[in-house]
């Protein structure tokens, strides 16, 4: 299979996902607030929040297990392969199982006093967060299973083992509607089911298909050195993500302690609202990662920077493509939705993507950095960047300021870890740096500011049905954001990836015309 139709069948699969999810975000998100009411809503969120944040290696052990298979992978290492699959089943086995451990410790400080949560829902908050825990201890062990399947580019089955879980989460949020009694935990017991189900399918497809998952725990083949070297790039790779969940779900505690389970809410929906945003372009991503590590383990420097700045260009314009209706027309959108939200919502959604796209204007550059395997400064500097915010939004509700002001402060380290970005990776893999501020950040940048004046200038003059208004402006600046962004934004070796993988859908379909005609 050539790259460029692998590309294609990837990202396809992966957007087919994607759309299922949004429609299922969208529709679940409605029932649950309506079925639990908001205090339990933003019970759940907070709880979720908690359990996420303590578990934020996670991320960072999955990007380090993928990278470790990837590089292999490109050096065509099959034992090498196979050696790093079985250290990483044991390591992540221990992991689940010290995660397990901290939660439990944890739990009485949480849950006597430091949380704010209402007396009658204590004991149903305590058994919620030890069905997380459950869930949280299954997805990590799985970990080295779903890190194979992305290292060999295989994502149209994790897809399809995706799909079954967001369909199960559905069904749990659908069931509500007949559960008469304990519906915070009915609701917690089914989202369990819906990883221990996606859980299963991944190990077992691995089992199946890939020679490197046979399980070999021989004493005699243990590789001390790699294990090392696997830990420790895990290790500041963990600092990372920490920063990230602490900015993210620190955020959601420290609202919980100065407003309550009311705000949370508001920060869970435009959570939900946010993952529409970003899961175009974090999916994206992940097509694109191994192809930007194994560039790297086959010493191709050249391949691997052009991987990542065309994957963070398309990175932000997925997600700016989305964002812009949803900013213009935040408060019509929430309506339609959810009919009534909580105070804060609308300002905490636009706040949150503008951070978030921030994000996307480089990702791809920080997994240039991430396969380069020289992370641990970079990690130190953003982690500080980032964590800073918790601090400062403590201080800042101290002193009487309202909720949203810890969204300015994420913003601006948001920004901030950008600058930081692009200064470790002209150090570390020579990114040319004016050539990418000027062709990856001004001008998608420029485009983006544009069509939303564009946008609130149509707004304010069409005086039309709403609903006609919302479709009409949303329909002619997604065609010009598009057209705007491909003549000026993709060069023409992007354009030329582009136009491959135009031929190889026509040429897959055509070929499918003469098979059934």
């Amino acid at each position: 299979m050539s790259q460029s139709h692998k590309i294609l069948i990837n990202t396809l699969s992966l957007y087919i996902k994607i759309i299922i999810n949004s429609f299922v975000i969208l529709f679940s998100t409605r029932i649950v607030l309506e079925e639990l009411g908001v205090d339990s809503f933003g019970l759940y969120n907070l709880i979720a929040g908690v359990i996420t944040l303590l578990s934020f290696f996670t991320g960072a052990l999955t990007v380090s297990a993928q990278r470790f298979l990837s590089i292999a992978i490109g050096e065509n290492n099959m034992i090498k392969v196979k050696k790093i699959f079985n250290l990483s089943l044991v390591v992540h086995f221990i992991l689940a199982l010290i995660v397990v451990f901290i939660f439990k410790i944890v739990q009485p400080f949480l849950f006597n006093g430091f949380l704010k949560i209402n007396e009658q829902d204590m004991n149903n908050a305590i058994r919620v967060y030890d069905i997380m825990i459950v869930s949280s201890a299954i997805t990590i062990f799985v970990i080295p299973f779903t890190s194979v399947i992305n290292a060999r580019e295989e994502m149209w089955f994790s897809s399809i083992s995706d799909i079954v879980s967001i369909c199960f989460k559905f069904f749990a949020a659908f069931i509500l509607y007949y559960v008469i009694d304990e519906k915070l935990l009915v609701y917690t017991y089914f989202m369990l089911l819906s990883v221990i189900i996606g859980s299963i399918i991944n190990i077992i497809w691995c089992r199946i298909r890939y020679l490197e998952c046979r399980i070999d725990l021989n004493k005699r083949d243990f590789d001390k050195p790699l294990f090392k070297e696997m830990f420790g790039f895990a290790g500041w790779n963990s600092l990372g993500s920490l920063a990230v969940v602490m900015r993210n779900q620190g955020a959601n505690v420290v609202l919980n302690v100065f407003f309550g389970t009311v705000v949370n809410t508001a920060y869970g929906i435009a959570n939900q609202l946010n993952a529409l945003v970003t899961t175009f372009a974090v999916t994206l991503i992940t097509v694109f990662t191994p192809m930007i590590t194994k560039a790297q383990g086959a010493d191709n420097q050249e391949r691997m920077l052009f991987v990542s700045v065309f994957s963070s260009k398309l990175s932000f314009f997925l997600s700016s493509l989305v964002s812009i209706p949803i900013l213009l027309y935040t408060n019509f959108i929430l309506s339609i939705w959810l009919k009534e939200f909580p105070e804060y919502t609308l300002s905490f959604c636009n706040s949150i993507i503008v951070t978030f796209l921030i994000m996307q204007l480089y990702p791809g550059i920080t997994r240039a950095i991430y396969a380069s395997g020289k992370i641990k400064w970079y990690q130190i500097i953003i982690s500080i960047m980032l964590m800073a915010n918790i601090p400062i939004g403590y201080l800042l509700f101290k002193n009487s300021y309202p909720p949203i002001s810890i969204f300015y402060t994420m913003i601006i380290a948001q920004f901030l870890t950008l600058v930081i970005t692009l200064f470790f990776a002209k150090m570390i893999v020579q990114l040319d740096i004016r050539k990418f501020v000027i062709e990856s950040i001004m001008k998608p940048c420029l485009i983006f500011v544009s069509l939303y004046s564009l946008g609130l200038i149509l707004n304010f003059f069409l005086d039309i049905n709403e609903i006609f208004k919302f479709s009409i402006v949303i329909t002619l600046i997604g065609v010009l954001y598009s057209f705007l962004f491909y003549i000026f934004v993709f060069n023409l070796n992007e354009k030329e990836l582009f136009l491959n993988l135009y031929k190889s859908l026509r040429n897959k379909i055509l070929k499918n015309d003469k098979k059934y005609n």
